[in-house]
């Protein structure tokens, strides 16, 4: 007697099985993030106003001795003294696939612990690099923390936050 069970085919259910793992890895890569949360947060905010909002992020990094190009002087380079990064995605594990793309969000922090820079990019097929989506950032030359940076004309920040909603 041949039971239902053994009636499947064993490749239907692998390749079901493969699906969802491909699914859960792309889009489990942005987990616990929406769109609201990544726009409340403001350069100027501290560490634990910006964990309170996003949650623990995935990765930090911490980098010392951080030179970055200014205007703040003549020669235009700044200097800080350490730099902390917050990344809260990853890049999926299966990148092979050439239309799907996946957004990485890191939250950069100053020397004084306040939130330096929020930055978007999105990435496609095997992770390579394709555009800028979102910019929020501190003007490095205010040591206060308060003021925003200008950006150059054609940066558009609703078009920018429209893309993030999009994506979240």
């Amino acid at each position: 007697m041949i039971r239902d069970r053994d009636r499947r085919p064993k490749w239907l259910i692998t390749a079901l099985l493969l699906v969802a793992l491909i699914a859960w890895d792309w889009y489990g890569s942005r987990f616990r993030l929406n769109a609201e949360d990544i726009l409340a947060i403001k350069p100027g905010m501290t560490m634990n106003e910006v964990r309170s909002i996003l949650g623990d992020p995935l990765d930090e990094e911490v980098r010392r001795g951080y030179d970055f190009c200014c205007r703040c002087n003549p020669e235009k380079i700044c200097w800080q003294p350490e730099r902390t990064t917050w990344i809260y995605t990853r890049k999926p594990l299966f990148r092979v696939i050439p239309f799907l793309t996946f957004p990485m969000l890191w939250v950069h922090f100053n020397s004084r612990g306040h939130l330096d820079e929020v930055y978007m990019k999105k990435y496609f097929a095997m992770g390579l690099d394709w555009r800028g989506i979102y910019l929020s950032k501190l003007d490095p030359c205010d040591p206060t923390d308060r003021t925003l940076q200008e950006f150059p004309p054609g940066y558009d920040v609703e078009k920018a936050r429209t893309l993030v909603r999009e994506i979240f």
